[in-house]
């Protein structure tokens, strides 16, 4: 076999820099054999799909490669893809991110998909990590048993809920209920939606609630390894693979409440049909659309848009 720098110029002088040295610098790891399958058996469909991604869709330049790639990690996660989450938990690690963010976003999978997927997914992380020599730095730094309850204050976290006047006196009621650990980070992320969806539980099984609010609230959402704008992104990005469109209206909304740019949960959506394909794409843009037009913000993609290539 060639060495890897002839290999790399070939397909250079192939298919052009463009893409080859994109893929290089975001894969160095896994290139090339990462698209010299494609090469060996259709040269015309390997030119096709790395113009798309490697030479168009990942030079955009939208979404920083750190957050683009944990989007990735939770996408393959979703998707079951385990012999494809190898290659991108390298990639987001030479993108920036740590082992504990990347470890975190598979873990935080578990709210939307399940214990089994999300326990694949982590043995794969931890097999890649020892491979590169850097399991200890989520070993050797694990957040404490209570997950750090102990640093949360009532007073400060109060400073960011979002409740309408009239919802008061059942929010009151709600924390005096289940507490205000268990409430907080909702009535911070999504005040109106999640009071109607505690309310609602509380009706028909209180028990499974409060298990609910301490595992998903209290725990999860509080756990402060990733910032809520990259955490809900990644989110945004597993319903797009997931094909539910009844929850990506309020994680879109979310997103872009915690500093998300529109721009940037565009960018989610339109990078995800790399991964998913192109079917989905154009509802999830269209609820995006909807939204920001019903805030008055839709300018922020139709007057923003990148050139023509």
């Amino acid at each position: 076999m060639e060495h890897d720098e002839a290999r790399i110029a070939r397909l250079r002088e192939k298919y052009g820099a463009r893409a080859i040295d994109n893929a290089l610098r975001l894969h160095r790891q896994d290139f090339p054999e990462l698209i010299e399958w494609a090469d060996a058996l259709d040269q015309n469909y390997a030119k096709l799909l790395l113009e798309f991604t490697y030479g168009g869709m990942l030079t955009r330049g939208v979404l920083d490669d750190r957050t683009r790639c944990l989007v990735v990690v939770g996408q393959m996660v979703a998707m079951d893809e385990m012999e494809e989450l190898p290659r991108h938990i390298r990639g987001a690690l030479d993108c920036g991110a740590t082992p504990r963010e990347v470890l975190e976003v598979i873990l935080q999978t578990t709210v939307y998909l399940g214990y089994s997927k999300a326990r694949r997914a982590a043995r794969v992380c931890r097999q890649v990590l020892t491979e590169l020599g850097r399991l200890q730095e989520i070993t050797a730094a694990q957040r404490p048993v209570d997950g750090g309850q102990s640093e949360r204050s009532r007073e400060r976290e109060q400073l960011t809920w979002k409740i309408a006047a009239e919802q008061v006196p059942r929010v009151d009621a709600l924390l005096r209920k289940y507490g205000w650990q268990s409430l907080s980070p909702g009535l911070r992320l999504q005040p109106t939606h999640h009071v109607q969806s505690v309310e609602r539980m509380d009706r028909v099984d209180q028990h499974f609630n409060k298990l609910w609010l301490d595992y998903i609230y209290n725990g999860m959402y509080s756990r402060g390894i990733l910032d809520d704008r990259t955490r809900i992104l990644c989110v945004v990005g597993e319903l797009f693979v997931m094909g539910e469109f009844h929850q990506a209206e309020n994680h879109i909304r979310n997103a872009l409440a915690q500093g998300a740019s529109p721009r940037e949960v565009l960018e989610v959506i339109l990078q995800s049909t790399i991964y998913a394909g192109m079917p989905r794409f154009i509802r999830f843009v269209a609820i995006l659309e909807n939204i920001l037009e019903k805030e008055g913000r839709l300018a922020a993609i139709t007057e923003t848009q990148l050139p023509l290539p």
